[in-house]
Formats: C-alpha cells, structure tokens, sequence
C-alpha cells in the first residue's frame, strides 16, 4: 500500500511543480496530499484522484524519465517521514493566480511558486 501511496504522491508532485518549483514547494505539495489524506497512507490515491482537485488528473498521467520525474518520486518517498512543516496547508494555487475560494482561506505560507492555505477554524 505504501508503494502506491508514493507513486500516487510523486505523480501529483510531478504534475503540479517538478519541472520548475523548488524542492521546498515540492515538499509542501506533498505535505497537502498527506493533509488532506489525515497523514493515512491508505488514503493518498484517493485524495490525489479525488475529481476536480488536480487539474492533470484530467489527462493522462505521462511522466518523462529523468530528474524531474526522480525529484518527484524522492521527495513523495521522503515526504511520509517528515512532520507538516505548512502549518497544516490543505489547498494551494500557483502565486499568478487569483482562485474564487482563497478568500474562505487562512494563507499558510507561500513555498516556491505556490501559495500555501488550510481551512479558516
């Protein structure tokens, strides 16, 4: 279970941010998956395919091998030893954009190219 827990985690790292983010904000988007999964292995293919959350998840997952795609899969495997260090972060969006639903959000953080937020309490 783990293995496919890390591979669902490493496509969505992948997808969302290894070509040009920083291995800090690869790490907070790993981080999010494990929120959003309660930090449940069991639960981290579900929370990546979970529909509309993940805009690539509308295509074919194609990965091209090389350092992105073993950044990704490094930083997923590393990613379910670590403690959240997002302040809890279950959502996040690129920083050019300007999403509807941030505004019901507390702002967490901002790690590479991404801004990080968790659920106003």
């Amino acid at each position: 279970m783990i293995e496919a827990a890390i591979l669902c985690m490493a496509l969505n790292i992948y997808h969302e941010g290894a070509k040009n983010e920083p291995v800090e904000g690869l790490f907070a988007i790993g981080q999010v998956v494990l929120n959003r999964a309660q930090r449940n292995p069991e639960k981290v293919c579900d929370v990546v395919f979970a529909p509309r959350q993940f805009s690539w998840t509308n295509r074919p997952p194609i990965v091209e091998p090389g350092r992105p795609w073993d950044n990704a899969l490094s930083v997923a495997r590393l990613s379910f030893h670590m403690q959240d260090f997002t302040g809890g972060a279950d959502h996040y969006h690129a920083a050019y954009v300007n999403p509807y639903w941030r505004k019901d959000m507390t702002l967490v953080g901002q790690w590479g190219n991404h801004a990080f937020y968790r659920k106003k309490k």
